[in-house]
């Protein structure tokens, strides 16, 4: 497969992190945090979907129910297979706590006594992570299948209700178990939100001339065209191979392109860019 999108031509000669990577970027997540923020506001104004989202989470109003994708408020539950966790942010994944943290108004519930929290850390790789996954954690003994949602991000924890410490009294309620992911980085794939990002060095005379190469992404390596006179820095869109966002829906591989300059170069090579450059003088490559 050949794919070519070109965005924000660029005379820039820096390697990372260009003026117009970081424009894209910014322009991309923009769009993503509008289309949460939209579905968010669709989940407030429903109590029927309210009800969905406090059972369930986002899976239950609209997600994808396999392992989960982009959700409204960056935190909520999930439920797989009658086991129900969510990532956690500090809150207890409750839509009404949600926005009672944000805006100010909330349920009021009352409190019963909880056993403690367990906190632990899982490492999965990047791939994992883009994908999701199932892994084994062991509690007091237990042993757990967490099903990992795809798109879950380095840092992020996720709550499995009930797995905690026993509750104090027989009125009280077992805690929770909190499982924080890390990502192992990827030899050449980086990450930000629903952007996965990638450099691609050519040469010079391939920067001029135009040429194809061959990307890695996360889903295997692909053929990108790269058209004459390409800059230093101009970042290619490969759309849809990102992070999952919601749904089947997934975030771009940007791909920022470095032009390398030739160094040790030979008697006859350092002749033939002297005429080059002779001519252009001239006006011939004008």
């Amino acid at each position: 497969m050949t794919v070519i999108t070109t965005l924000i031509p660029s005379t820039s000669q820096s390697t990372t992190q260009s003026q117009p990577l970081r424009r894209l970027k910014s322009k991309l997540l923009t769009e993503a945090k509008f289309k949460e923020a939209t579905e968010a506001n669709e989940v407030l104004s429903d109590k029927q979907k309210r009800a969905r989202y406090d059972q369930f989470g986002h899976a239950g109003v609209g997600g994808n129910s396999n392992y989960g994708g982009g959700n409204p408020f960056s935190g909520g539950s999930y439920s797989f297979n009658g086991q129900n966790f969510n990532f956690d942010f500090g809150g207890d994944g409750n839509i009404d706590d949600i926005f009672s943290t944000l805006f100010g108004f909330g349920g009021g519930r009352t409190q019963r006594r909880r056993g403690a929290d367990y906190r632990t850390v899982l490492t999965v790789s990047f791939e994992e992570s883009i994908f999701g996954t199932t892994k084994t954690v062991q509690v007091d003994g237990k042993e757990i299948n967490l099903k990992i949602p795809a798109g879950i991000d380095d840092g992020q924890s996720i709550r499995l209700r009930g797995h905690g410490g026993p509750a104090p009294d027989s009125s009280g309620e077992a805690g929770d178990l909190l499982v924080q992911i890390r990502v192992r980085p990827h030899k050449t794939l980086t990450r930000e939100g629903y952007i996965i990002l990638s450099e691609q060095h050519i040469s010079m005379i391939d920067a001029a001339l135009g040429c194809e190469v061959e990307i890695e992404t996360i889903d295997g390596k692909i053929t990108m065209k790269v058209p004459a006179g390409t800059q230093s820095s101009t970042p290619f869109k490969l759309s849809g191979h990102g992070v999952p966002m919601r749904g089947e829906e997934r975030g771009p591989h940007i791909v920022n392109i470095i032009v390398d300059t030739p160094t040790n170069l030979s008697k006859k090579q350092k002749e033939l860019l002297e005429e080059f450059r002779t001519a252009k003088k001239r006006g011939f490559w004008n």
